[in-house]
């Protein structure tokens, strides 16, 4: 054993020189080779390999991301498989022969299981031969058959349908899969643009119009129905206006105001014990049925209303009525006779000591049973 050692070391000893220049060389080799033998595969990436000696291109395997260790004189041909996007700026001609700008986004992804098969009928410049071709000839196909104005406005969804069907239709038995056409702008010429906006806007400008002119029939048909419930509501109004109704509504609303919590001022001054606001004194008393004392004829009795449209008329009545009540009064003092009451009869004023709810209690009472009034023979 010592003797075969012995050998090796003078061996070494003897080409030390032809060792060193060897191994120089082995290392050069290795250090130039090693990008070809020891390959890479990030995510989302495949191999294929190529053996040069060995048949060419693997086409029952490919291989998935991580290190990879080869032989130097074969190549690994690494491929994205991911979805891609691809973008293009195109012109075409329309319908009419106007040439357009059209924007479009092509998604699309290789088909992991046939890979071998387009790296060998096509190559790794599948973009520049299949995908940019097929999706120029879709864009063009399908626009050529549009107007300008359809492509400004409506068709956006439709176009990118009609260009999806089209490149699938193109790509064939190619094992790339086409996700999705995206259009993203359509560039026309700047006359016909300005043009079709004008265009926009006029037909919006028309259908604003007619719903205005329709808004204000229906307003007009509106206030004349309205017009018509108020004329109705004021003939039936004032044909129950009665004395006695004022001062029904009077003491409903006298009644509402002492059970009200909140804190008020009423003034109660009337002749029928009402609130000034509610006092039906401005309303003629009917004419009596029986004739006076003296035989002289019996005053017509005033009208309870007033013409609904005579302005004046209603406010020359008013001033005579003003005028008529201070003279009235001093000579009913003068003869020492009290006031006489339009109210009607058992209805008295409100005593000193009676509160307002129980003068209130016999008022009603007294309007919902008037007393029968006997008319005298003749």
């Amino acid at each position: 054993m010592n003797r075969i050692f012995t050998d090796l070391r003078n061996m070494v000893r003897r080409n030390r020189v032809r060792l060193v220049c060897i191994g120089v060389v082995v290392t050069l080799l290795i250090i130039f080779l090693w990008p070809n033998m020891v390959i890479s595969i990030r995510p989302g990436e495949l191999g294929v390999l190529y053996s040069r000696f060995f048949g060419g291109t693997v086409l029952d395997r490919t291989y998935e991301e991580g290190i990879r260790v080869i032989q130097p004189w074969d190549i690994m041909y690494v491929y994205d498989v991911r979805v891609q996007e691809e973008t293009q700026n195109i012109d075409v001609l329309t319908v009419d022969g106007l040439t357009i700008n059209v924007q479009v986004s092509l998604r699309h992804q290789i088909i992991r299981d046939r890979l071998p098969t387009l790296h060998q009928n096509i190559g790794p410049n599948y973009r520049n031969k299949i995908v940019i071709p097929i999706m120029t000839s879709a864009v063009r196909q399908t626009i050529s058959g549009y107007r300008p104005n359809d492509l400004y406005s409506t068709a956006r969804q439709e176009l990118q349908d009609q260009m999806l069907v089209d490149a699938i239709e193109e790509m064939g038995r190619i094992p790339i899969m086409i996700h999705g056409f995206v259009v993203k702008s359509i560039t026309l010429p700047e006359v016909l643009r300005k043009a079709i906006e004008d265009k926009l806007v006029a037909e919006q400008n028309y259908l604003r119009y007619n719903y205005l002119l329709l808004e204000a029939t229906q307003e007009a048909k509106r206030k004349a129905i309205e017009g018509q419930g108020i004329q109705l509501y004021q003939e039936l109004v004032n044909k129950n206006m009665t004395p006695n109704f004022l001062r029904h509504e009077g003491i409903r609303a006298t009644r509402d105001l002492a059970a009200s919590p909140n804190a008020k001022i009423v003034v109660v001054g009337g002749r029928d014990g009402l609130p000034l606001i509610l006092n039906t004194e401005s309303q003629a008393a009917p004419a009596s049925s029986s004739a006076p004392a003296d035989g002289t004829e019996p005053a017509p009795a005033a009208t309870a209303k007033a013409p609904a449209k005579s302005v004046p008329e209603s406010e020359a009545s008013t001033k005579a009525a003003s005028q008529a009540a201070p003279q009235a009064a001093q000579q009913e003092a003068s003869q020492g006779t009290p006031p006489a009451s339009s109210a009607p009869e058992g209805i008295g004023l409100r005593a000193p000591d009676e509160s307002i709810m129980d003068y209130i209690k016999r008022l009603d009472k007294t309007l919902l049973n008037p007393p029968q009034v006997q008319t005298p023979k003749q």
